[in-house]
């Protein structure tokens, strides 16, 4: 087997992405918009629609997302610019060996999201099923096919999430904009009630922001997929500053209406039982592709002797058997915890990628680099250090626990690079010139 042929069968997972299956990017767009469609997006919309109403609320939808939207551009450019993954482009920060720490982290955090992604679905079809149907289907069963289900679309690399997203994303925004006009007839617009947990303005951004801030970190992974960095940076921004706060003011709209929490439960009340159904399984289906291509990528980084298919399928294998625990009685907080560990990760390969080596990358030269770059962990550890005290609320520069470790990683990483190169520059110019 040729060299392109594997590059091929691997989805590119260890060397740059060829020119010659690239897409455009409104096939960037669907992926990224199918992402952020999800059973946590509709409890975080209907809570803050009901904490502060449509204006307040539609406010805090798009401030958030335009920050989302802001980021996103950014780490899209960098991957469609290089070309690279996420986790490679680690590995020119980190060092080889010390990004296996940080592609560690990102491959467990998400491995853990898809267990709880899938239980959850697992448990919600059950009790649809049992209620509307009387079939009495055991949660093992209906996680399990859904596994099989997104296991089958990830191996086929970016193509399968491609192809799938196209089919889904329109389908799903049909069955919340029709949720959103049902919801309406005959109840009016008026909020029947606030919900539970009430959200301030700040915090309610900082929920918008917490939603899909690892989604913009593994951005590359996706973007470097891309015609040219104008189809990566467009995409992104549209998907997440235009089409993401529209997906969160429709979606709370029932719950604002009827006085439910739960979209879902909105939709089961007016008698839509199917698009309820549709809606949470389509919705964790083209979640957990996203969550299942990228772990694999990570991992793949770590184990470069076994395919990138073989991977995704053991990282399936392992998600589903999270999925069976139940994954979130254990994992919600770690996985919290990681969410403050990722962002900074990002700001760092930025900083590698666009100032110190001014997007001069090539995967050779990985042999030649030092194995570990303890300037780029000093400042991911200082970064989640950070985090971790906005977080606990003992201190931070903003709302945003996540924010507050990227600024930090990218202000003190940024200082670190600047300070390297006026010493080397210093070095060069001491160097006698030959006679």
């Amino acid at each position: 087997m040729d060299e392109a042929s594997v590059s091929t069968t691997d989805d590119y997972a260890r060397e740059p992405v060829s020119a010659e299956v690239t897409s455009t990017g409104w096939h960037l767009a669907l992926i990224i918009i199918g992402g952020t469609i999800g059973f946590s997006v509709f409890i975080v919309s209907a809570q803050i629609g009901g904490s502060l109403g449509y204006y307040d609320a539609g406010l805090a939808f798009v401030v958030g997302s335009l920050v989302l939207g802001t980021l996103g551009a950014t780490t899209s450019y960098v991957g469609a610019k290089t070309r690279l993954s996420t986790y490679i482009l680690s590995e020119f920060a980190f060092g080889r060996d010390g990004a296996k720490l940080t592609n560690l982290a990102v491959g467990l955090s998400l491995i853990g999201w898809y267990g709880v992604i899938s239980n959850f679905l697992g448990q919600a079809s059950q009790q649809i099923l049992l209620d509307v149907f009387g079939w009495d289907v055991s949660v093992y069963m209906t996680v399990s096919i859904a596994s099989l289900l997104m296991i089958s679309v990830t191996v086929k690399g970016f193509k399968g999430i491609d192809q799938l997203a196209a089919i889904l994303v329109p389908v799903m925004i049909a069955f919340i904009l029709y949720a959103a006009y049902a919801s309406t007839v005959g109840h009016g617009t008026a909020i029947v009630a606030s919900q539970t947990g009430a959200f301030t303005f700040a915090t309610a951004v900082s929920a918008v922001v917490g939603s899909y801030i690892a989604g913009v970190i593994i951005q590359p992974d996706y973007s470097r997929f891309a015609i040219n960095t104008k189809h990566a940076v467009w995409s992104v921004f549209v998907a997440l500053a235009v089409v993401f706060p529209l997906i969160q003011f429709f979606s709370a709209v029932p719950s604002m209406v009827i006085g439910e929490p739960d979209l879902l439960a909105v939709l089961v009340s007016l008698g839509l039982i199917l698009p309820a159904f549709l809606l949470l399984f389509f919705g964790s289906w083209s979640s957990n592709v996203l969550c299942l291509y990228s772990s694999g990528l990570s991992f793949a980084t770590m184990l470069p002797k076994i395919g990138l298919d073989k991977i995704i399928v053991a990282v399936g294998i392992a998600g589903t058997a999270i999925a069976f625990v139940p994954a979130q009685d254990y994992l919600v907080g770690f996985l919290v915890l990681l969410g403050v560990a990722i962002p900074p990760i990002g700001a760092i390969y930025i900083v590698e990628a666009a100032y110190a080596r001014r997007f001069v990358v090539d995967v050779k030269d990985l042999v030649a680099d030092p194995k570990y770059n303890f300037r780029a962990l000093f400042s991911w550890g200082l970064a989640i250090a950070a985090g971790y005290l906005s977080q606990t609320g003992t201190w931070g520069l903003t709302d945003i626990a996540s924010i507050d470790s990227l600024i930090v990683s990218f202000a003190s990483f940024f200082c670190l690079k600047y300070v390297q190169t006026v010493k080397r520059t210093s070095a060069q110019d001491r160097i006698p010139e030959k006679p």
